[in-house]
């Protein structure tokens, strides 16, 4: 008996010892980063593939941006002011950059790549804003 006390003593202060040892990653976004957010509204017959945008469309941004592109966040709509209203966009996904040339540069080259990308996960024409990271 005195064994599995000591056993179980000895588990939980490895345990809150490596709590202890965990960090947070530091945010890859710092004021005066550069962020564009793209918004894929919600409506009547609007649809929108998650199987496909996470694997594929967003593994192609990846690809297509490189290093340039310092962080992604993706935001899945649930609902409007209250549960029992839909959501204003189904999606939205903000890019990270340190400058507006870092995502207008490759866009030149492969906004066709993206535009063909398009209908195989949405029906919705995706809105742009590009914004200055402030805080």
């Amino acid at each position: 008996m005195k064994t599995k006390i000591i056993l179980v003593m000895v588990l939980i202060t490895m345990l809150l010892g490596f709590q202890c040892n965990v960090k947070a990653d530091p945010p890859f976004h710092k004021k005066g980063m550069i962020k564009v957010s793209i918004f894929y509204r919600n409506g009547p017959g609007k649809t929108f593939d998650w199987d496909y945008y996470l694997p594929k469309h967003i593994a192609l941004v990846k690809k297509v941006y490189g290093k340039a592109l310092k962080g992604v966040t993706i935001d899945k709509g649930l609902s409007g002011r209250s549960s029992a209203e839909g959501p204003i966009y189904l999606a939205i996904c903000h890019l990270y950059f340190d400058s507006v040339a870092a995502y207008q540069d490759p866009l030149k080259e492969n906004g066709k790549k993206f535009a063909e990308d398009f209908p195989k996960y949405t029906n919705i024409t995706p809105e742009v804003q590009i914004s200055e990271v402030i805080q």
